[in-house]
């Protein structure tokens, strides 16, 4: 099987369709050799049983266990600011695990979600939430399309709550924009979900991008292209952090 290179590889930095251990395939983070899989999203974010043909690309050992603490901070501090601001809901059994394993952490979340007076305080790391959302962008556009140039670009990262989000900027946000150019039919890209139209009177052909619900209320993400012809992609975590990731 013809391998494809990695997005903004150059010099030989890698390959990431298929995966085996072996020097030719690179990591699709740093372009080293990779011996691991990198599962994206990551399993952090997701519930046992995990679903079923969960997308691996290859990575190096530092890469891929370099992002694990920032990933887990992640994971839990939204679990638990889930549970502090939305009644009814519990926190994941793995969030509980994971807090009560790590003392260093639990008290880390504990300081930055409070409930004072009935009003919910909270304050994110920011640059680890970026880190790990820039991380994830780049192993869905890498896992998905040929032929994208990411490394040395510009980086925009935004993101919200959903509480703090009005019914317009929901909708906004859920918006499946027309996009004009997709890979190959038969690559990888064939995973991410297109609604496609053809006029019956031109036979112009509009193409969609819609969601890929990688597991129901835990992990959903979309990519399409930004107004400035870069790769735009959309995750929503636990249905309630909305971000949006754009690449220049």
């Amino acid at each position: 099987m013809e391998q494809r290179k990695r997005p903004g590889g150059k010099g030989g930095l890698g390959y990431y369709t298929a995966w085996d251990k072996s020097a030719t395939n690179g990591c699709i983070y740093c372009g080293k050799a990779a011996t691991t899989r990198e599962h994206i999203p990551s399993k952090v974010f997701l519930l046992e049983p995990y679903p079923e043909n969960l997308a691996t690309l290859p990575a190096c050992f530092e890469c891929n266990n370099g992002f694990s603490e920032d990933e887990k901070y992640i994971a839990c501090f939204l679990d638990v600011l889930k549970e502090a601001v939305y009644e009814g809901y519990k926190r994941q059994a793995s969030t509980a695990h994971r807090l009560e394993n790590d003392d260093a952490l639990r008290s880390l979340i504990e300081s930055e979600i409070q409930t004072v007076d009935g009003k919910v305080l909270y304050r994110i790391d920011e640059n680890r939430l970026c880190r790990i959302l820039i991380k994830l962008a780049k192993g869905h556009a890498a896992f998905e399309w040929d032929g994208l140039h990411l490394d040395g670009q510009d980086i925009h990262v935004s993101y919200e709550f959903a509480f703090n989000m009005s019914k317009e900027a929901l909708d906004q946000f859920e918006k499946i924009p027309e996009i004009h150019k997709i890979s190959e039919v038969g690559s990888r890209s064939t995973t991410v979900p297109f609604l496609i139209f053809q006029s019956c009177e031109s036979g112009a052909i509009s193409v969609f991008a819609l969601w890929n619900d990688v597991q129901e209320g835990q992990y959903r993400y979309q990519m399409s292209y930004n107004e400035n012809g870069g790769v735009r992609i959309k995750i929503v975590i636990y249905e309630m952090l909305y971000c949006q990731i754009d690449f220049c």
